[in-house]
């Protein structure tokens, strides 16, 4: 976070500790330029009220460990709104802040923070581990830990970096046998660490899934819902629910209904996070369709859709400031 703001500070990180986050807050803008120069964060908050924090915005996409990063700029202006937006931003926060429009906006972007964390999240594990290669017999290590881009493996194999070699492990509580072509990237006493270049979609998928569940575990089970399919959490952003709507049945009908609500998240969430202004535009006119057709199906529904209105509501304010400021 980079603020001077004692009050904005306050009231963001009191949101955020709703969320298991925390945060490391820059006064000034040269450090915070500095660290995320050398470190990586899943979000960056912005607050346009410090002098050259413009230049934080204009960094931030071109920072080799940060341009993906989630990123919030607090605005005070119109003006300070468009230069958001068109510098990267995906959510801008306005104020005057409140602690419950401060709570929506980070409950809103909490999928795309969970995806960011979840792309260089390293879960530590202690597992068999094949090493093998042109020329290089069969070696047996142990991992030392797994992401989705690679892995770390004890092995006393002398290997330099740019080496291809085969890496063969089996992930805890899963049948399929992973096996992937992978590149030499560090080598320290009695490690190696590898990055994946060849994985198919299949072991893609079963890899994510895998290290979803195992950062699921060391959250607060009040935040660790947010990471759940729908059927295990009803409220979440991430994965959103069937609704269910009093005087319709059926399973046909209830599984439309849970598409439709997942696909504005997913439509939304494409909107918000897309950098080029040009392309942004058709991906919001094709959220706020789709978003104003299930604000039609459940605005009139009872008490069981107010979580998901309120998203809707929340959602749609965003991709209004979005569009605006995009223009």
């Amino acid at each position: 976070m980079v603020s001077n703001d004692a009050a904005t500070i306050k009231q963001i990180s009191a949101s955020m500790q709703q969320l298991a986050m925390s945060a490391e807050v820059c006064f000034e803008v040269p450090p915070a330029l500095d660290l995320l120069n050398r470190r990586k964060f899943e979000a960056v908050i912005v607050d346009l009220q410090l002098g050259q924090a413009k230049a934080v915005l204009e960094k931030i996409r071109l920072s080799p460990s940060n341009r993906t990063a989630v990123l919030f700029t607090i605005s005070d202006s119109d003006g300070d709104t468009s230069v958001a937006f068109k510098s990267g931003t995906n959510f801008v926060l306005r104020r005057p802040l409140s602690q419950a429009s401060i709570d929506r906006s980070l409950k809103v972007a909490y999928g795309l923070i969970v995806r960011e964390r979840r792309r260089y999240f390293r879960c530590p594990v202690e597992i068999p581990a094949e090493i093998s290669g042109p020329g290089i017999a069969a070696i047996h290590g142990k991992t030392l830990n797994i992401s989705e881009g690679g892995v770390a493996i004890n092995s006393s194999l002398p290997l330099k970096p740019g080496v291809q070699v085969k890496v063969q492990f089996t992930l805890p509580d899963n049948e399929s046998k992973f096996e992937a072509e992978a590149t030499v990237c560090w080598s320290k006493e009695g490690y190696l660490g590898f990055q994946f270049t060849s994985l198919s979609p299949q072991l893609t998928s079963e890899l994510q899934t895998w290290l979803a569940r195992r950062l699921e575990e060391n959250l607060p089970e009040s935040v660790a819902d947010k990471f759940r399919s729908p059927e295990q959490a009803p409220h979440s952003m991430e994965q959103p629910p069937a609704v269910s709507h009093s005087g319709r049945s059926g399973s046909r009908q209830s599984s439309n209904l849970a598409t439709e609500s997942q696909n504005w998240v997913i439509l939304y969430r494409a909107a918000v996070s897309e950098p080029d202004v040009e392309k942004r535009l058709p991906k919001i006119e094709l959220a706020e369709r789709n978003m104003k057709q299930r604000w039609s199906e459940i605005a009139v529904t009872g008490p069981e859709d107010a979580a998901e209105r309120q998203r809707l509501r929340d959602a749609i304010e965003n991709l209004l400031a979005l569009r605006t400021g995009g223009n």
